[in-house]
């Protein structure tokens, strides 16, 4: 019986670990220097930036930091965060998802 216990827990161990490095290696740092813009109409309008070489990215942010970024709308920013993998809301689809962690405007 310790020995199924065993042998469960270490099954069920490998697999999280795979989980969780998995999950890891969808997200890679980058810094992106573009126009931020918006998308969309009224409550469902996104923020994003439109860089220099044409790619749009959603910038996924924490209310507070949305807000400073929305009052920077049509500025050039160069915006650092991480790439997430995840698609993007429907008003900026195709959009990179970039989770922002920081910013500074040029």
């Amino acid at each position: 019986m310790k020995a199924k216990l065993l042998v469960l827990s270490l099954a069920a161990a490998v697999l999280c670990s795979g989980l969780v490095f998995g999950m890891a290696k969808n997200q890679s740092k980058a810094s992106v220097t573009g126009v931020v813009e918006f998308y969309g109409d009224g409550p469902f309008a996104r923020l994003g930036l439109k860089a220099q070489d044409g790619t749009l990215y959603y910038l996924d942010a924490k209310d507070d930091a949305k807000k400073e970024l929305e009052a920077l709308s049509g500025h050039i920013l160069l915006v650092d965060g991480i790439l997430t993998g995840e698609a993007a809301p429907l008003e900026i689809s195709g959009a990179t998802v970039i989770k922002v962690k920081g910013w500074k405007k040029l």
